[in-house]
């Protein structure tokens, strides 16, 4: 199939759909189904296992009951699966421009305390600012779109937030443009590998840190990650839902959403996930060079890097980070962080750390800024 033969390159920004979404700002999501409502032993376990996190804290009750929080913590990042702004058997986020392709650019995340096995969890969910702009990627229209989640407990109380942003491109535009065309993707020697597996191994978390000790300028642990795969894709998308989905289940959300879908080579209509496993169908679709990752992933190991510095009885209360390039099958990204501040308040001690993501082509591919709670000694 050629490239102008994909199905969905004739989607356009148009004025009309772009009335249509301003007029969603403020309005939820009646009738949809979060994919998690409790915090479950397992569900933390599963969620840990996609990330490649494997703190004590997530699968070692025994372990986790002797800590200040007395029991099974779920990883940060497992909060937005509990709200409905991305839900089986819906268009998923953002919506208002069918066949117009979107793309995680940044979120903000705010955390009261950490999630807990036992938790109950609800989320009121809305559109909250929708903005145009000259695309930069593929040239014309781009228009993006910031949705929120307030998350509440079992007994009512907040315990969390996030803001996420997609930006909205035309797939014609991008798969003309070409404009990461020239990028090679990433092979890697037998001896590379083994370097590779010899960081991992090497890798380790801190079981406690105190704030009186922390200085500005010091660097958190480097973390590593990849190379990138199609089953590590596979395996973070399993954790949110959304569109891995098959037989009726698909077939009713084609019947809803007939322009979400794009036919594989089979002539068979596919949700739009494959852009982040399948290398030739991408490039067909979007002129890059290979599948990329979700944003989310980048935002769950500028978390992990945090959360192996900070030790058992810190706590991660706020990171916002932006997603500033593709990150594509056989990249390997490195995550590195370092503390840029230290402040007191309301009681309580923070050090805010500056955190990176950086590929092995030595590209900024994602950036933020988190505020650790950390005890006083």
């Amino acid at each position: 199939m050629s490239e102008q033969q994909v199905e969905g390159h004739g989607a356009r920004i148009t004025d009309e759909g772009i009335a249509r979404i301003r007029a969603r700002i403020g309005k939820g999501f009646e009738g949809r189904r979060p994919w998690r409502t409790e915090v479950t032993k397992d569900a933390a376990y599963h969620m840990a296992l996609g990330i490649g996190d494997l703190s004590p804290l997530y699968h070692d009750e025994a372990y986790a009951k002797k800590t200040r929080w007395g029991g099974l913590l779920a990883p940060y990042i497992m909060i937005q699966t509990f709200d409905t702004l991305r839900s089986v058997g819906h268009s998923g986020l953002p919506e208002g421009l069918p066949g117009v392709h979107s793309i995680w650019t940044g979120s903000l995340f705010e955390w009261k305390r950490p999630l807990k096995v036992g938790d109950a969890v609800r989320a009121d969910s809305y559109l909250k600012a929708v903005d145009e702009r000259e695309s930069k990627f593929g040239g014309g229209r781009s228009v993006y779109q910031t949705y929120e989640a307030v998350y509440y407990d079992q007994t009512g109380d907040k315990i969390g937030l996030r803001n996420d942003t997609w930006i909205r491109i035309e797939r014609h535009k991008t798969a003309e443009t070409k404009k990461y065309g020239a990028i090679g993707l990433a092979k890697w020697t037998p001896e590379k590998v083994q370097e590779l597996m010899a960081e991992y191994g090497a890798e380790t978390r801190a079981t406690e840190r105190y704030w009186d000790d922390v200085k500005v300028g010091d660097a958190l642990p480097k973390r590593v990650k990849g190379p990138l795969t199609p089953t590590a894709e596979i395996a973070f998308e399993s954790q949110l839902g959304i569109y891995l989905v098959g037989n009726k289940v698909a077939a009713n959300l084609y019947a809803k959403h007939p322009k979400l879908f794009i036919v594989n080579e089979q002539g068979v209509p596919e949700p739009p996930q494959r852009v982040h496993w399948d290398n030739e169908f991408t490039t067909r679709l979007l002129g890059l060079p290979g599948a990329y990752d979700l944003g989310p992933e980048r935002c769950a190991w500028l978390i992990q890097v945090c959360t192996d510095w900070m030790g058992d009885a810190g706590h991660l209360a706020r990171l916002e980070c932006k997603y500033l390039k593709f990150n594509y099958m056989g990249d390997v990204t490195w995550i590195t962080g370092s503390v840029t501040e230290k402040f007191e308040r309301d009681g309580k001690a923070y050090a805010r750390v500056k955190v990176e993501c950086l590929n092995h082509r030595d590209e900024l591919t994602a950036a933020g800024t988190a505020d650790v709670e950390l005890p006083k000694r």
